[in-house]
């Protein structure tokens, strides 16, 4: 029985440590939908591998099919997103696009158009120069896309409204506001 092996790229969204070594690592693919992949070896000091799956980069990684979940062995990285960021308003814009991308998507295939809003609005918020106004709509834009009903007045909170789609709070609001 041959294995099979498969390339995907996509934003990592979210990533958590498994054992010693091991570390799960939640991807935003075109090709298979938000999926959580085995990175082994990762958090070892001589991995080539451990930095390119930081949450915000966006990467293509070579997989192997388990019985589980699927094994990354090979990573190629496009862009970080934290790698020129200075401000804590920009890392927090970009833990929000991650927290926001990690509640709307489930493991399917994503269409060609809805995966190029969402690296649209990925190069949206790693730029600085882009206005929080424009963020806002391509967010609600994205949202809609999705089939969810939002409103697009300003006097909506925009959080308030995604807190109500997902049925709980966004935790990004929260830990990265200065007190």
């Amino acid at each position: 029985m041959a294995i099979h092996s498969y390339t995907v790229t996509g934003i990592v969204l979210k990533r958590y440590n498994v054992g010693e070594h091991d570390r799960a690592i939640t991807i935003l693919t075109k090709e298979e939908g938000k999926s959580v992949y085995i990175a082994k070896g990762v958090r070892k000091l001589r991995s080539s591998s451990g930095g390119n799956l930081e949450p915000g980069s966006l990467v293509t990684a070579h997989c192997i099919p388990t019985k589980s979940l699927p094994l990354i062995t090979q990573t190629k990285l496009h862009l970080q997103a934290l790698e020129h960021t200075n401000t804590l308003s920009q890392v927090r814009r970009i833990q929000q696009m991650l927290e926001i991308f990690d509640f709307l998507f489930v493991p399917e295939e994503l269409d060609s158009a809805l995966f190029s809003q969402v690296t649209d609005l990925y190069s949206a918020v790693i730029q600085k120069q882009t206005a929080i106004s424009d963020l806002r709509s391509k967010i609600i834009e994205l949202v809609r896309m999705l089939g969810y009903e939002i409103s697009s007045d300003g006097n909506a909170s925009l959080s308030k409204q995604l807190s109500e789609i997902f049925e709980r709070p966004l935790r990004s609001f929260e830990y990265l506001l200065v007190k």
